[in-house]
């Protein structure tokens, strides 16, 4: 049993007052709903938005009548995005659109902390994990039968993606990254409880990912689960092994790639007549190439419009009214906070990774989940979360309302490592 940590048994768990039955639940809907992003509504609003704010609203009535002692864990690196941000936008040519993103911003990021409060009461964090993991299975096996029957509306297929399968994300990378989360997500929770019916989850998983055709989303995947099996050789063998592991598979794939370039397997996949494989590995030489032409871009107009930068949310607009040759958002959480949000958006993400990664490394550390405080297998939490720090360097992952869900049950997993406080007014902020 891990030191420090109080073990809750389930037949401790106290029964639910009705403000907190309520927050519970709407809780539970938010987590249902997070790939409902369409149809949208004013500001970019979704579906899943009404049930962010029913459940913000529910979690802020419990807190206020049971008097618990807020905390928010990632405050110092919003704060400083968000300030970072503000001045930028306000100084910038779209002071509007950066507004209206740092009103969006901090709407997810106070349901995240909402979250985080709700999650340390005893058996909620697994109820939450337990939720995404069989309704993420569920949506991805919607996704799977229209695949097989031909039903391009629920797949989500536009012209412009051409045959990648966006569901009602909107947005295939933005698809991709949930459906790899939800992989760690039902490992970190042991759902569906049966075995075989996990594995058949899995699957239905995988092949989500593969149908929206990401290669992100793909190498994200490998990295979570190299996570995963270099974690369970250190704790079986020690560090010493799991370091020899992954230089000695560093190596392989090094040596692999020496007989075998990738620039070949890259052409055998597009040459190979399956759309799936054309439009994945086949496309990653052409798709690395435009990523290099949007950095150096956005540099370009980080040159252009100062030290401060430019404004949250600007970079796809400003490119293409300076009429670029590849116009896009940067697609990359760390560029883009230099780029939108100057040095004051550096120092903010910088510190939301090093918060998110510390109380990470403190989850990491349990082995298993000791009654219904944790989810069962805790570090499965952590590969998700390794996995979107990964993606962050080319998607603008911050923006993915389930990353803060992640962010939040990974912080309420580090919490409990701290004795219960007390009922009392108030709040503490952590780093």
């Amino acid at each position: 049993m891990t030191a420090g940590l109080e073990v809750v048994r389930p037949e401790r768990l106290p029964r639910r007052r009705s403000a907190e039955r309520a927050a519970v639940v709407l809780a539970l809907v938010s987590v249902t709903l997070q790939p409902f992003l369409h149809p949208t509504g004013p500001g970019n609003s979704s579906p899943v938005d009404v049930a962010i704010l029913a459940a913000m609203i529910a979690i802020a009535i419990w807190g206020a009548a049971a008097g618990i002692r807020w905390r928010a864990p990632y405050l110092l690196g919003m704060g400083l995005m968000t300030l970072g941000g503000a001045i930028a936008g306000l100084l910038g040519p779209l002071p509007g659109t950066a507004l209206l993103t740092i009103f969006q911003d901090l709407v997810i990021f106070m349901w995240a902390t909402a979250v985080t409060n709700l999650a340390r009461r005893p058996g909620v964090l697994p109820l939450l994990a337990r939720v995404w993991a069989e309704t993420s299975i569920c949506w991805a096996s919607v996704l799977a039968a229209a695949s097989v029957l031909g039903l391009t509306a629920v797949e989500g297929i536009v012209a412009r993606e051409g045959n990648r399968a966006l569901f009602t994300f909107g947005d295939p990378n933005y698809a991709a990254t949930f459906w790899v989360s939800s992989i760690f997500v039902v490992y970190a929770a042991q759902r569906p409880r049966n075995p075989w019916l996990r594995r058949v989850g899995y699957a239905v998983l995988v092949w989500a990912v593969v149908l929206t055709e990401s290669n992100g989303g793909a190498l994200a995947l490998v990295i979570g689960w190299a996570f995963l099996l270099l974690l369970a050789i250190a704790r079986r063998y020690g560090g010493a092994a799991a370091v020899a592991s992954a230089l000695a598979a560093g190596l392989v794939v090094g040596g692999g790639l020496g007989v075998v370039p990738f620039a070949q397997i890259q052409s055998w996949a597009l040459h190979s007549g399956q759309p799936v494989l054309v439009n994945s590995l086949g496309r990653s030489d052409s798709s690395s190439g435009q990523r290099q032409t949007l950095v150096a871009e956005s540099l370009e107009l980080y040159r252009t419009d100062g030290l401060l930068g430019s404004g949250p949310a600007s970079t796809k607009e400003l490119l293409q009214e300076r009429q670029y040759p590849y116009a896009k958002e940067a697609h990359d959480d760390y560029l883009a906070a230099l780029v939108e949000r100057g040095p004051m958006g550096v120092l903010g993400i910088l510190a939301l990774v090093a918060s998110a990664a510390y109380r990470a490394q403190r989850v990491a550390r349990i082995a298993n989940g000791p009654g219904a405080g944790l989810v069962a297998r805790p570090s499965g939490l952590v590969a998700a979360l390794l996995a979107m720090a990964l993606a962050g360097t080319y998607y603008e992952v911050l923006h993915f309302r389930f990353v803060w869900l992640l962010l939040a049950m990974v912080a309420a997993a580090a919490a409990l490592f701290e004795p219960a406080p007390a009922p009392t007014t108030g709040t503490r902020e952590g780093p």
